[in-house]
């Protein structure tokens, strides 16, 4: 009787060992630290004194790519900028109907620095570059 109750609670064990490898992982929790230095390619800007510190990015739920965005204002005083994302697929073609996300309008007082983020609005998005433009 104790070795049937052994084997059972063994076979039990192994099963749920099983079963923990084949869930998807949660959504990674990103920190400060993840962020990166973004290469010249990722990012065209004609707002001026704005300086992109950092770009980090991770999938949401294993589907959508996200991208956060460091961004810093060296300017003195109030800047209000325009930012999009332009989302590329695996061959570096562009994702969507029109290629971009939506223009969005932050602003940023003299020397602040914020963290905007974008969500790919296609599955098939693997990379991007941001936009960044005067208001």
């Amino acid at each position: 009787m104790k070795t049937n109750f052994r084997l059972i609670l063994v076979s039990l064990t192994a099963l749920l060992m099983l079963s923990a490898c084949q869930t998807t992982a949660p959504d990674r929790i990103s920190t400060l630290e993840d962020f990166f230095t973004p290469p010249a390619d990722k990012v065209t800007s004609t707002a001026d004194s704005i300086i992109v510190r950092g770009i980090r990015s991770h999938y949401v739920r294993g589907e959508h790519l996200r991208a956060d965005f460091k961004l810093y204002n060296n300017r003195g005083r109030r800047n209000v900028i325009n930012f999009r994302v332009q989302w590329l697929d695996n061959d570096g073609m562009i994702t969507g109907l029109h290629g971009y996300g939506p223009w969005k309008t932050v602003a940023l007082e003299g020397q602040q620095e914020i963290v905007v983020t974008d969500t790919s609005p296609s599955p098939r998005a693997v990379d991007y570059k941001l936009e960044l433009q005067s208001n």
